[in-house]
Formats: structure tokens, C-alpha cells, sequence
């Protein structure tokens, strides 16, 4: 199935997402108590993933109109029926969005995510 990443004003269709780099913060706290063989431990929920998505796309033009509507800051989507595991409503964050590279015939991008909730 169709890896797609739905917007306000649509929604983009890369032909594959061959990268998925996620990631998520573990936050409890271990605390060594001096004198004591077992430690306090402060629990926190895990963090939202964040990581990298790898899209390639059929054309330079569907990759850069793609890249330019994901340069706007605002909620997206990613879905995928055949891969529930990695759908989620995430933004575009982190350091840098990559830029379009051709690589045998295929336009690729890097995107940075973290996703938010719901």
C-alpha cells in the first residue's frame, strides 16, 4: 500500500518511504543512593518518537513541491494501511530538512520529524 503524508491543502504521495528512523526519549530517572545497593528511581513517561523519514519520489518536481510544502510548519499526517505502525501526526523539526537528491532515476528527501499528539 501508499505511504502518504496528508496536509491542510492535500495530501503527498511519495512512490516509497525506504527510511524510517525513529526514536524516543526514555525519561525516567535512575538516582544512586550512597550506602544503598538499589537505587530511587523517578518514573516519567517515554517521550514521542522523533527521528528521520526518507521519501523518494518519481520526479524532481514532486519532490521540491513536496519539500516546499513541507518546509511550512504545521501538523501532518503519515499513514500507511499496510504498516499501521507508523502512522502518527507529527511536524517538521530538528535541524535541518534535507535537500532533493536524484539518485539513479529516484528523487529522495530527508525529513526530520517529531510527532505530537493527536
Amino acid at each position: 500500500m501508499t505511504t502518504t503524508i496528508t496536509h491542510a491543502g492535500g495530501v503527498i504521495t511519495p512512490t516509497s518511504m525506504p527510511g524510517w528512523d525513529a526514536r524516543a526519549d526514555l525519561r525516567s530517572i535512575v538516582h544512586t543512593i550512597m550506602g544503598r545497593s538499589d537505587p530511587d528511581i523517578t518514573r516519567r513517561p517515554t517521550g514521542m518518537r522523533r527521528g528521520t523519514l526518507t521519501l523518494v519520489f518519481e520526479s524532481g518536481a514532486a519532490a521540491y513541491a513536496a519539500r516546499s510544502i513541507l518546509a511550512v510548519t504545521q501538523p501532518l499526517d503519515l499513514g500507511n494501511p499496510s504498516v499501521g505502525q507508523v502512522t502518527m501526526r507529527f511536524i517538521v523539526a530538528g535541524n535541518e530538512l534535507g535537500e532533493v537528491i536524484e539518485d539513479a532515476g529516484q528523487w529522495v528527501l530527508s525529513v526530520p520529524f517529531q510527532e505530537i499528539a493527536s
